[in-house]
């Protein structure tokens, strides 16, 4: 550890203690501390007062010693000046980082402003932007296949339903087809009740629904959608086989009562085998994904045919991201402009220990300790008892340690 002295006595600094010491010259006789301790207790009777003294009369002669030494302050100054030079290096390539930034801020910002340009164009002459004619074709045959399989839908699903939980089969109509295709199941719904005629409307539309939610998902990011996709695809396929399994097991119901032979009651295996209940979930189940299918497409269509939107969109995007990028870009500037600001006050400070006065903090406190030393051996050669060895000691520390607090204090 160092001090580099200004204004006040002592001033710290990060250098090794120096451990030659001084000698004190008084006349033309030359004294180490220790002797001249001994020497200046004799002269002023050993006394505190004349310690206080002494210790500024050393301290002053220490300071003349280091001040006279010009290699000694050269030697010490080199490590701050050698700091200086490392500041200066750090200062040139964080203003090289910021100009770079800079170019890029500008590049990013010329680049915002032709995006802009590139929405306004397209805003005000919309004609710009061309359609494919094969894509307004695929739309509208998607949109009559849509349509169909729809109306389709909804008379399958109206029909099942109606026929899984109201419909009384008779002998006469226990065909599959009558089943899922009747074509008064409304009317005898109606015929039943609000809440049946009710149940039968609505139910298409619970289907419809789920493909539509298909599609939403399907738009979504990440490997969860296909977690979704598959839960509604396989509570549409469960529905169905609940429907199958109804209208089959009223068919072999039917056919069971009118049959003189002992027939087992109807259960899941027995459905498992049976073409009629497999008819019946396909021709829901499958006519339904077929409608997904289309109905994604249509919707993929409609997006090509509306490229003016998109086109909006696309430039609205690109523009968002280039604003993030600028932000990053002035946050990256603004952090280096801060570090060229610490490193500058940084060489600032080392300039004024290199333009002060360095001392080792050791040497000053060895050569005290020195003179303490000497102070001490007159006490004990001379039988004093007063001051003791401990109000000595206590006054040499409190005027190192008071030195030192004046100095950081300047």
């Amino acid at each position: 550890m160092e001090l580099s002295l200004k204004k006040g006595l002592f001033n710290t600094s990060n250098k090794a203690p120096e451990t030659t010491p001084f000698i004190c010259e008084t006349g033309k006789s030359s004294l180490t501390y220790k002797q001249w301790g001994f020497q200046k207790a004799g002269e002023l009777g050993g006394t505190i007062a004349g310690l206080h003294a002494a210790l500024h009369i050393v301290y002053l002669d220490i300071k003349k010693k280091i001040i006279e030494d010009d290699s000694k302050q050269n030697e010490l100054k080199q490590s701050h000046k050698v700091r200086i030079e490392h500041l200066k290096g750090e200062i040139e390539k964080l203003n090289g980082i910021i100009e770079n930034e800079n170019n890029k801020l500008k590049h990013e910002e010329s680049k915002i402003e032709q995006l802009k340009d590139e929405l306004s164009t397209i805003k005000k002459h919309p004609e710009t932007i061309t359609t494919d004619p094969a894509v307004k074709a695929s739309f509208i045959i998607g949109i009559v296949i849509l349509l169909f399989l729809t109306i389709y839908l909804f008379i399958f699903y109206s029909s099942a339903t109606y026929s899984a939980f109201f419909k009384e089969f008779a002998l006469n109509n226990i065909g599959v087809a009558s089943s899922i295709f009747d074509p008064n199941a409304i009317g005898k719904a109606f015929t039943d009740g609000v809440a049946e005629l009710a149940l039968i409307l609505t139910i298409p539309f619970v289907f419809l629904g789920l493909g539509y939610l298909i599609n939403k998902f399907q738009e979504q990011k990440g490997a969860m959608k296909y977690v979704k996709v598959g839960f509604l695809i396989l509570i549409t396929f469960l529905f169905d086989a609940i429907l199958a399994y109804g209208i089959t097991e009223k068919i072999y119901n039917i056919t069971k009562e009118n049959s003189f032979d002992e027939i087992p009651p109807y259960s899941f295996s027995m459905a498992s085998t049976d073409i009629h209940f497999w008819t019946i979930i396909f021709a829901g189940f499958i006519v339904y994904l077929i409608w997904g299918f289309v109905f994604d497409f249509v919707m993929d269509s409609y997006a090509k045919l509306d490229k003016i939107k998109i086109a909006l969109e696309e430039l609205k995007i690109k523009i968002a991201d280039s604003k993030i990028e600028c932000k990053n870009f002035k946050l990256e500037i603004q952090k280096n402009k801060e570090l060229v600001q610490t490193n500058t006050a940084e060489i600032e400070k080392e300039k004024r220990i290199i333009d002060g006065l360095i001392v080792p903090i050791n040497d000053i406190k060895l050569e005290i300790m020195n003179f303490q030393t000497g102070w001490l051996s007159f006490l004990h050669g001379v039988g004093h008892t007063s001051p003791t060895t401990l109000e000595v000691q206590e006054t040499v520390t409190a005027f190192i340690r008071n030195a030192d607090s004046e100095n950081r204090n300047n």
